[in-house]
């Protein structure tokens, strides 16, 4: 397996599911832009938690994903054709609706005017 970064957008409203133990799952289709005429489409699977947040989302939403990938192969029952594709589970995801607000600007360092700290002030070295 190969651990990756992707983002891309929700082909089709997410839906959540339960297992047969009782856990939430969601499978969904992501589209990846590749820079080539057809984007790459990538089939995730979110568990529990992760599962949940997925499935708050629509169809064209953006959405990153960071897991495990594996290239899958599989013959189409209408062609006969072997076809090539990704699967993933998702350890995370980041959507826009999880960024409820940005992060305060961070204080400038104090200048305590001890000279033996490392050099943080323009000015004052």
């Amino acid at each position: 397996m190969i651990d990756a970064l992707i983002s891309g957008k929700l082909i089709k409203t997410p839906e959540l599911k339960t297992g047969k133990t009782g856990n939430y799952y969601t499978p969904f289709l992501l589209s990846v832009d590749v820079g080539e005429e057809k984007p790459v489409i990538v089939s995730v699977m979110a568990f529990a938690e992760i599962a949940e947040r997925v499935a708050r989302l629509q169809k064209g939403d953006p959405l990153a994903v960071i897991g495990s990938l594996k290239p899958s192969e599989w013959t189409d029952k209408t062609t006969g054709e072997t076809k090539h594709g990704l699967n993933m589970t998702a350890n995370n995801v980041l959507s826009f609706y999880d960024i409820k607000k940005r992060r305060a600007a961070p204080e400038p360092p104090v200048n305590t005017g001890n000279h033996n700290q490392p050099f943080n002030d323009p000015v004052n070295f």
